[in-house]
């Protein structure tokens, strides 16, 4: 996974600025970020490059061992992306639009100072660790901070809530309900009535 995102870095033109507008969700998650940069690469879900020759060994493990992440990406309910957050960059508390899934990351470039490199969920404070896996509810509160000289990189992706799994059915129904739902808010917001 970490060579093929190193190969994948080695052209910089293949990541772009989280909340670029290049993929349906998190259009406006550019508004969080202060500092330098947080970059993404689309694996899975909406912007994704089509077929396997971008990253043709961590598709297939994912596909694979965690193919709820893929069919939840490729649903609309958050893609799989890796997430590059450069020095001394933050993203500021915000919060998921629904608790229907969890987010996921895998540690693949983590700073050596791992206390200045953290995240928030909630009021607890956790860092990463490479190889090892963070697992969040994103819809509470959560902050990132990269306080270091060095680049964090992880591997992001979503999974059903535990309770929703081996529902598909149901699966089905609450994300379209929260589809509808964050696409009325979005337009709310970007288009208040008039009154």
């Amino acid at each position: 996974i970490v060579n093929e995102y190193n190969q994948l870095i080695a052209n910089p033109f293949n990541f772009s600025n989280v909340g670029n507008g290049r993929r349906g969700s998190g259009h406006d998650d550019h508004l969080v970020v202060s500092g330098r940069s947080w970059k993404e690469y689309v694996l899975f879900g909406t912007g994704a490059k089509e077929g396997d020759e971008d990253a043709p060994f961590t598709k297939q493990l994912l596909r694979i061992n965690i193919p709820d992440a893929i069919s939840l990406a490729e649903a609309g309910g958050g893609e799989v992306i890796f997430s590059v957050l450069s020095p001394r960059t933050r993203i500021k508390s915000h919060c998921g639009p629904t608790n229907l899934r969890y987010t996921a990351h895998l540690g693949l470039v983590v700073p050596d100072n791992a206390r200045d490199c953290r995240i928030r969920v909630r009021d607890a404070w956790h860092s990463w660790f490479p190889g090892k896996v963070l697992l969040f509810d994103d819809s509470y509160e959560h902050e990132v901070r990269n306080d270091t000289d060095e680049t964090r990189v992880v591997l992001l992706l979503r999974v059903w809530h535990p309770q929703l799994s081996g529902m598909p059915q149901q699966q089905n129904v609450l994300l379209g309900e929260a589809m509808v739902r964050k696409e009325a808010e979005v337009k709310k917001r970007f288009h208040p009535p008039c009154g």
